[in-house]
């Protein structure tokens, strides 16, 4: 009997993130739409963006357990 293994990669949560902006650009430029079409193309445009939001703050708060503030302006220059 043979196993398979199957690896999976997640491509880090900005990037992601990146990848449903990139995709909500994409739908805001398309043209000559019905009303219907543009009803629809909107609610995927607000899907895209509330995913995209959530992959931000999830990225955000991975950062901030790695000691990161995102917040934070100072520089160690001082």
């Amino acid at each position: 009997m043979t196993q398979v293994t199957r690896l999976v990669i997640t491509p880090p949560l900005m990037r992601q993130a990146r990848n449903l902006q990139l995709a909500i650009i994409d739908l805001a430029k398309n043209r000559d739409l019905t009303p219907e079409q543009l009803r629809a193309q909107l609610n995927a445009i607000d899907m895209l963006a509330h995913e995209a939001h959530d992959l931000i703050v999830d990225a955000e708060h991975e950062l901030e357990g790695e000691g990161h503030d995102p917040l934070s302006r100072r520089t160690n220059n001082a």
